[in-house]
């Protein structure tokens, strides 16, 4: 049976659109105007919106969505062998206005921030669009914003799974963007958790989209989490291997950081999952080509090649949580010669995880997976000592800005200032 703890509200300073779209749709994943059943479809409401919305909007709103499905829909459905994101959002999104304008707000914020030190106006495809900037994600965001907000407090409506996908694609930049940055409120997130909670149960018996948008909320959290060091707020049932390593990863969180949950049997169940995990996941979770890096052509991270985005993320997953067993491993003496030599075990080990991590992110074009270094190498990076593996470990952050866009100066500040760096950087790493 699953269980779901905790039903937070969405701030509630937000209701001016309410009146101004229909919030609800079909629970129903068929494309629009599909017959049913042998019979015409049902004439359409007039206070519905059309499902051609987006595409008779202008060049911009166009571009917005060819972009999310070819370059942000891999993000979300790298756990997802029915790329739901890219295949069923769109049509979706034609009919809900939360889930058209989570989409627009995403895309516009992505394409604005990776093209910010290259040419203006914003051009994709061979169109430029010379209106497009953070402030029209901002405006996309207050429209999405609003919409969810008016109906967060429906039972009927937080049941829907297209807000539940809205509230996770509006998600997408505040979830390490704001939290790697250090400034994240958690707003937006505590909103989606409204829909999570509801919608579980259902999700994994149903599975489609609610399913796949549930899975990215899930792993939203964890990330969150991670990095604010804290337990989630999810308690959640298994489904497939990579989910499995995700939700390994939310318990290992509750023994770190939840009250009273740090004894050593608990411990020693969370390694003994994690053994088991390695070695009962099948043969496609296996590296099809791996190396440990050569020094003498500046390489400082191993290479690790995997078939499959989920396969990807289902190996980070597995090193953040081995990360966090390591540091709050209980069985380092407090006092006594045989701490130093624990000590310095437990640092080795760190430090194959962080560079592991880092690997694979440098391996695979997963979308998420840079992102998923990033993680490690801010929290457990200022641990290295050596000046070329901090500067791969910077190099990471740099080049995660400069391909997502995501912001990591706040990362990179603290890094610098706890290796007391005062040469500068080298121009050039191979990692």
């Amino acid at each position: 049976m699953l269980t779901l703890v905790g039903h937070p509200t969405i701030d509630e300073s937000t209701r001016e659109a309410h009146d101004h779209w229909p919030g609800s749709l079909e629970h129903s994943e068929q494309p629009h105007g599909h017959r049913r059943n042998g019979t015409a479809p049902a004439s359409p409401d007039p206070g519905r919106v059309p499902s051609i919305l987006w595409s008779n909007r202008a060049v911009q709103e166009a571009c917005l969505m060819r972009y999310f499905v070819e370059e942000l829909a891999p993000w979300f459905d790298s756990c997802d062998a029915g790329k739901h994101f890219a295949f069923v959002v769109p049509d979706r999104a034609a009919r809900c206005p939360a889930l058209l304008h989570a989409v627009y707000s995403a895309s516009a914020r992505h394409i604005s921030r990776c093209q910010s030190a290259g040419r203006r106006p914003v051009a994709f495809a061979g169109r430029r669009l010379p209106d497009l900037g953070d402030g029209t994600a901002l405006d996309y965001q207050a429209v999405c914003i609003s919409h969810l907000v008016s109906l967060s407090g429906d039972t009927a409506e937080i049941q829907n799974m297209d807000l539940l996908a809205a509230s996770v694609v509006l998600r997408f930049y505040e979830e390490f963007d704001a939290a790697l940055a250090g400034r994240d409120d958690g707003t937006h997130l505590r909103g989606t958790q409204v829909f999570l909670n509801a919608q579980g149960a259902h999700a994994l018996r149903e599975g489609g989209l609610q399913l796949a948008a549930f899975w990215v909320g899930v792993r939203q959290e964890f990330h969150k989490a991670f990095l604010e060091q804290r337990v989630v707020e999810l308690d959640l049932n298994d489904a497939t291997w990579a989910n499995r390593a995700v939700l390994h990863c939310v318990d290992t969180l509750v023994y770190c950081y939840g009250d009273g949950c740090q004894t050593r049997w608990k411990y020693e169940q969370l390694c003994k999952y994690s053994r088991q995990w390695q070695a009962l996941t099948p043969p496609t979770f296996d590296p099809l080509y791996c190396r440990p890096p050569n020094p003498s052509k500046g390489e400082v991270f191993p290479v690790l090649w995997y078939l499959d985005d989920c396969v990807v993320t289902a190996v980070q997953h597995w090193h953040l949580a081995r990360l966090l067993l390591t540091v709050f491993d209980p069985m380092v003496p407090r006092l006594g010669p045989g701490r130093k030599a624990a000590v310095n075990s437990r640092e080795i080990e760190i430090k194959h995880h962080v560079f592991s991590l880092c690997g694979i992110a440098g391996s695979n074009k997963t979308a998420p997976a840079l992102v998923a270094a990033c993680m490690g190498v801010s929290m457990c990076g200022d641990r290295m000592t050596d000046r070329r593996e901090q500067e791969a470990l910077l190099d990471i952050l740099i080049k995660t800005e400069q391909i997502h866009g995501l912001a990591t100066g706040a990362a990179q500040t603290h890094l610098k200032a706890a290796w007391e760096w005062t040469a500068p950087v080298s121009a050039e790493l191979s990692i």
